[in-house]
């Protein structure tokens, strides 16, 4: 069992170092088949990269953070974003969670690097996910009761958004595909979740670099991703768990 656990987590983190590959190639306008023939390499020197260095995280942790030839120092996103998309995938296994929950989270991992980067995610990119969320409604869930929750709370943001503007609608579209796949204690939970843990970024990132809070703008789709897992998991025990201590007061 413990073998399965270790391929399943290094399966997330292997996907997760080509996903960043590829669209660090896609970004710097690789053509085809470039983009996917072409031998990963330092972007300072060129220096192409071992088996061994890119051997997800534990190749970092080798080389110590550095390119072997011209020691430029290595965005520490690479291993980092590996070390999560691994624990998802593990989290999701053991969770018994169906397949096109990774699926959908593959794709929100892609997101989650542009909005990390550019604050933005490409619109046919967002397009595309809200039509294979539709697809999957379709064809796995198909609960009408599931769209009127994420439809509302489109419409309040949207609304929001006129007076003074909050959410990109690249993050409005993204909300209502990940709404449509889950029932609505699980979606609110996602949602409240991932306000909570952005807002608690921004006071964080807000104190360390003494900054306007006007000025911070937080990249979404990261904090949303990872309340979807835990919602998918174990969100309507954290909604009975709030509707039984809020009775309480």
């Amino acid at each position: 069992m413990v073998i399965i656990y270790i391929c399943i987590f290094f399966l997330g983190a292997s996907l997760a170092s080509f996903l960043n590959a590829t669209t660090y190639r896609v970004d710097n306008k690789y053509k085809y088949p470039d983009i996917i023939k072409s031998g990963s390499h330092c972007e300072n020197c060129k220096h192409m990269l071992t088996w061994w260095e890119l051997f997800p995280i534990l190749g970092y942790i080798f080389i110590k953070g550095k390119c072997t030839s011209c020691k430029n120092k290595i965005n520490i996103y690479y291993p980092i974003s590996e070390f999560v998309l691994g624990s998802i995938f593990l989290f999701l296994y053991i969770n018994n969670i169906p397949w096109y929950y990774w699926i959908i989270t593959l794709l929100l991992f892609v997101f989650s690097y542009h909005d990390i980067k550019y604050k933005a995610i490409p619109k046919d990119m967002v397009h595309i996910f809200l039509g294979i969320c539709i697809l999957f409604f379709l064809f796995f869930s198909l609960n009408i009761q599931n769209i009127y929750t994420p439809l509302v709370v489109s419409v309040v943001l949207l609304a929001m958004n006129i007076v003074k503007k909050s959410f990109g609608m690249g993050d409005i579209l993204i909300l209502l595909g990940l709404g449509i796949l889950l029932y609505y204690e699980k979606y609110l939970v996602m949602f409240w979740i991932g306000i909570i843990l952005a807002l608690l970024y921004s006071l964080i990132w807000i104190a360390i670099k003494k900054i306007d809070m006007k000025k911070a703008k937080v990249p979404m789709i990261p904090f949303f991703t990872l309340s979807f897992v835990i919602s998918v998991v174990y969100g309507e025990e954290i909604f009975k768990f709030l509707l039984k201590y809020l009775s309480i007061w």
